[in-house]
């Protein structure tokens, strides 16, 4: 008898990892016209941790904490993309990625589906509605162009959803994959109908646009075998900055020095 393909969470989370160091190696090299496969792969990587963060939060003792972890890493990276640059000038490529922000406010979202199971509703409510409020000075500013800068100080605070990396539709799916988490059919057809939304529904140009791709992540999710696997509970928290700085400052040398 043939043994059955699967994988845990943390073969889950290391397949993330590998795919998504390509799409970052993609990403800081720009300029030297990597191969466009590395960004297209790439873009499983969210729905994957996405998937995964729903997982956690399901099963952590602590939610709170878990949450807060999110938010600490996302202020951590915010700090780092802004020190960063100015060590390391270039012009060719910009840091911008903060996943941390989009995982906090998904498990946000998380939690205040249990507080509305709860019948929590006011905290609930005013849980989920606060990344609005947030961000409406925001929009006032960019709608007006006589703001301040504090606006944007504020966004490095507390994530928005559509500020945030993937913006709102990646925190949809990480809500619908923790919604629908016992209906893994229905976790994909999440997953199929965001991809669909990503494509703008100009299907004219899915090679330009493969956002879209991130429909094929369903394929390693569907060998998830509801197991946690090996634990590393603060390893993607230091090896995601760390991994995107590093290529930062090796992109620099290489553009200023090899070049």
């Amino acid at each position: 008898m043939t043994k059955q393909v699967s994988l845990t969470g943390y073969q889950l989370k290391i397949l993330g990892i590998i795919l998504m160091v390509g799409d970052h190696i993609y990403e800081m090299f720009i300029y030297a016209q990597p191969p466009t496969i590395l960004n297209m792969f790439g873009r499983i990587v969210l729905p994957i941790f996405l998937f995964l963060s729903a997982e956690g939060f399901y099963y952590t003792r602590n939610r709170l904490k878990y949450m807060s972890r999110l938010l600490i890493g996302f202020w951590g990276m915010n700090l780092g993309n802004q020190l960063i640059p100015k060590l390391f000038p270039m012009d060719e490529v910009m840091l911008f990625n903060n996943v941390f922000g989009t995982l906090f406010l998904a498990t946000l979202v998380m939690y205040c589906i249990e507080e509305y199971k709860q019948k929590h509703w006011l905290k609930a409510t005013g849980l989920l509605t606060l990344p609005f409020v947030i961000a409406l000075p925001f929009f006032i500013w960019m709608s007006t162009g006589n703001g301040s800068s504090m606006f944007i100080y504020l966004l490095q605070i507390f994530p928005t959803y559509i500020t945030v990396e993937g913006g709102y539709a990646a925190v949809l799916l990480g809500a619908m994959f923790y919604l629908f988490r016992e209906k893994r059919s229905l976790q994909f057809l999440s997953l199929a109908v965001v991809s669909l939304i990503a494509t703008g529904f100009d299907f004219s140009q899915l090679l330009v646009n493969y956002q879209w791709m991130m429909v094929f992540a369903i394929i390693p999710l569907a060998f998830y075998n509801g197991q946690k696997g090996r634990g590393d509970k603060y390893f993607f928290y230091a090896f995601y900055p760390g991994h995107i700085y590093l290529l930062y400052i090796f992109s620099y040398v290489y553009l200023n020095y090899w070049m």
